[in-house]
């Protein structure tokens, strides 16, 4: 390989680090021999401090360490544990690094997410400066880095078979001295390494990759070719290690908001719910959504959305925002439809027919993607939708039963007689089954209140509620009338029995002891009872039954109290119509 050119921007190598240990080893979760281990950093330092004439020398004695022991393979999990320590040992340098201002090139590396960039993208001007600071030496550079982009979105596609042979068409730029051309190419080239099951290659490509773009321009370009490494290794099982290196990027530059920081976040946000639970998602992505846009293209964008969507309507039941997030994911969805049509002509306008013919099975599955996606989108939005319904119509259903229910004793209420029991009492009259009405009130009511207390009030109030559930059957209706009166309906008891049950009622009553904060109170009840057997459909005609039953309790308070009555007409009848 090569000596490449350096420019003025070359720094001069400091191998002094913070000693402080991180608390981000991998150490732990590899299988590599700590000697081995000691080896490999030893070498990655002197890489570091290497110059360019043994660096080459010092990347073939790690390549000599790596390769024999993952037989040489890409498949073996052991590439990717050493790789992993690679990372990590560059990192323990260029972390500790600090640039003074952002580059051209770093700016550069933000738009890759974006090709192709071409001229109606809003990246195109900021491209074109770039170029432009070439063009009098180097006429055909736009036309090369279209020729690059083709090659790097051929990678990105999988389209291997294209791009192996565009790849000796442009062999000639590897030796390029215009950078973001030769990252172009190197970047490329690893995917096709990656591809072709070359580890050799590939290993000594990163390791210059990395080490170059920092002499020729800056630490936080070389930290983001060591975070596309990181990203782009097959982990397998191994996907711990992939997160503690991504952690340890994080809360290094997670102040910077920089293209570093989102890519980092990205892929932290994308790894699997075991290893990055969704409520450790939506944290970055809520951070990830204020970023500038050109750090993250539209399909990233379109993922986070979603998923903020779905977590805000199955996890949060936010149904505003989750509609919300939703709106934008298919605002993005939209706009990556678009890139990749843009995509599509780009390729048939820069490759020949036949290369293009070769390249419609990798757009065909992008087509298929996206369609997915969208299919997805459309079932979750309904999904939230019904979702969201069935919620709203669960606390209509509370709101309706907390309408109908007195606070108190939890009882019916008043309310409750307009609606439901009319309907049942037409029920029942329609099948010739007798209904009774019984009032049932509190003698002496406001004694109690008097002498215990209104608390004392209320908890009598609430035990004789729960005594009159436990005393009838499910098929009766118990209502908290008002005040201290409550109103108990028994359907298929005709007079006799309605009496002979409240009789029994009102004796429980006056033998029964209330305790309360270890005070007895005692008490007996009044009830009149007035029967219906005919009752027509027409809601005053229940209001008059009830009113007869309140007349009969009115009689039996005048009668002395602490007895039942019944209703007794005009006529002096006790078992005719009330």
């Amino acid at each position: 390989m090569k000596p490449f050119f350096v420019s003025s921007r070359q720094k001069k190598m400091n191998p002094q680090k913070n000693s402080q240990p991180h608390i981000y080893n991998i150490s732990l979760f590899t299988n590599v021999e700590q000697d081995t281990r000691n080896k490999l950093k030893k070498l990655v330092h002197d890489l570091i401090l290497a110059n360019e004439d043994s660096r080459l020398l010092i990347i073939e004695k790690i390549a000599d360490i790596v390769i024999p022991a993952c037989s040489g393979n890409l498949d073996n999990q052991l590439f990717s544990e050493f790789s992993g320590l690679l990372i990590e040992y560059l990192l323990d340098y260029f972390l500790e690094l600090k640039s003074t201002q952002e580059s051209e090139f770093y700016h550069f590396l933000s738009f890759l997410s974006h090709c192709p960039v071409t001229e109606d993208s809003p990246y195109y001007p900021y491209v074109q400066k770039i170029m432009n600071d070439h063009k009098e030496s180097e006429p055909e550079l736009m036309n090369i880095f279209n020729r690059l982009q083709l090659l790097y979105l051929l990678t990105e596609n999988g389209d291997f078979g294209n791009a192996e042979e565009l790849l000796e068409e442009l062999e000639p730029v590897e030796e390029n001295k215009h950078l973001e051309l030769w990252a172009l190419f190197q970047l490329s080239q690893t995917r096709i390494y990656r591809h072709q099951n070359k580890p050799t290659e590939l290993l000594e490509t990163q390791l210059n990759l990395i080490l170059e773009v920092y002499i020729r321009d800056s630490s936080d370009s070389a930290i983001n070719f060591i975070i596309r490494w990181l990203i782009s290794i097959n982990w397998f099982k191994q996907n711990i290690i992939k997160k503690t290196l991504l952690l340890r990027i994080k809360d290094y530059l997670l102040e910077q908001k920089s293209l570093n920081t989102a890519m980092v976040l990205y892929e932290l946000f994308s790894m699997e719910d075991r290893l990055v639970p969704s409520v450790e998602k939506i944290e970055y992505q809520r951070i990830l959504i204020k970023y500038p846009v050109s750090m993250l293209n539209v399909q990233q964008l379109h993922t986070l959305y979603f998923f903020a969507g779905y977590y805000n309507c199955g996890v949060l039941s936010n149904f505003k925002d989750s509609i919300q997030n939703y709106q934008y994911s298919n605002y993005f969805l939209h706009k990556s439809w678009d890139s990749f049509l843009h995509l599509s002509r780009f390729m048939r306008e820069h490759l020949d027919p036949l290369r293009f013919y070769k390249a419609i099975p990798y757009l065909e599955s992008r087509i298929k993607e996206l369609s997915n996606q969208a299919s997805l989108q459309n079932n979750a939005y309904v999904e939230s939708l019904q979702a969201n319904f069935y919620k709203i119509e669960e606390l209509y259903e509370k709101v309706g039963e907390l309408s109908l229910t007195d606070s108190l004793t939890g009882l019916r209420n008043r309310r409750y007689l307009e609606g439901n029991l009319f309907q049942m009492v037409i029920l029942a009259a329609r099948h010739n089954v007798p209904v009774c009405f019984s009032m049932i009130d509190i003698d002496f009511f406001k004694l109690v209140n008097d002498n215990y207390g209104h608390l004392a009030g209320d908890f009598v109030l609430k035990e004789l509620a729960r005594i009159l559930n436990s005393e009838f059957r499910k098929s009766d209706v118990v209502i908290r009338y008002g005040g201290d009166e409550f109103l108990v309906i028994l359907f298929d008891s005709d007079q006799r029995l309605s009496y002979s049950i409240m009789e029994d009622l009102r004796q429980k009553i006056e033998a029964y002891s209330f305790d309360y904060n270890n005070q007895i109170i005692t008490f007996t009840i009044s009830i009149g009872i007035a029967c219906d057997f005919h009752i027509s459909s027409q809601p005053k005609n229940l209001a008059k039954c009830i009113a007869c039953a309140d007349q009969a309790c009115y009689v039996a308070k005048t009668n002395g109290r602490n007895r039942v009555e019944l209703y007794q007409s005009p006529t002096g009848a006790t078992d005719n119509n009330c």
